[in-house]
């Protein structure tokens, strides 16, 4: 009898993820069990063990996964000169991700309010894009960009909490949002709130000034 070739290990994890986020698409976390992947993938049980731990493990995997890709899409703006056009290109690059993975994140984010570990590897996720959001709006105050703020870290958190309920909503089942309306609703929203009538890059007239604000 011909021996089955040997599957690449990173085939195989890839296979394993892949199946995950299309079981993720159609059933809450809490059905996603070990042999309901594996159904979906040409390999066996055992093979599930040699890449995960647990059913948990691999739902910290794929917000891991997703997590990279999104922020791929927030350097357009955190690493940008031009705060309008680079916040357009980062919004267009997040809800890409959103259209094609909606789904899947709406599915981990609903699973964090009753798995305590998904719950702690989604926040740290959030809190990850918050903590790169405080630094930038203070790097933005250091250049005169953005003015006076009532709190930099909360004003930061409400923005991308807001963000990732809104894109969650929006594309986390069917009918979707029009993608070319949430990108203008989120740069408007970003846009007033940080810079407020000069987001082009010049330090806003009507602000105060940033070596004002509290830190």
């Amino acid at each position: 009898m011909a021996r089955r070739p040997k599957h690449d290990p990173r085939e195989s994890e890839r296979e394993i993820l892949d199946a995950a986020e299309q079981l993720l698409r159609e059933r809450p976390f809490r059905e996603m069990s070990v042999d309901a992947v594996m159904s979906r993938t040409g390999l066996k049980r055992p093979a599930f063990y040699v890449h995960f731990r647990d059913r948990h493990d691999l739902a910290l995997r794929v917000v891991e996964n997703t997590g990279r890709t999104l922020f791929e899409m927030t350097d357009r703006w955190l690493r940008g000169e031009d705060p309008a056009a680079d916040a357009r290109r980062a919004f267009e690059g997040l809800v890409e991700v959103y259209v094609e993975h909606g789904p899947v994140l709406r599915a981990l984010s609903e699973a964090a309010g009753s798995d305590e570990k998904v719950e702690r590897a989604y926040k740290a996720l959030v809190r990850r894009f918050v903590e790169a959001t405080v630094r930038h709006i203070r790097e933005e105050q250091d250049r005169g960009r953005i003015g006076a703020l009532p709190d930099v870290e909360q004003t930061a958190a409400a923005l991308i909490w807001m963000d990732e309920r809104y894109l969650s909503e929006a594309f986390g089942r069917e009918p979707h949002a029009d993608p070319r309306v949430v990108v203008d609703v989120l740069h408007t929203i970003w846009m007033a709130t940080l810079y407020g009538t000069a987001p082009s890059g010049a330090a806003p007239g009507t602000t105060a000034s940033p070596r004002s604000v509290g830190r």
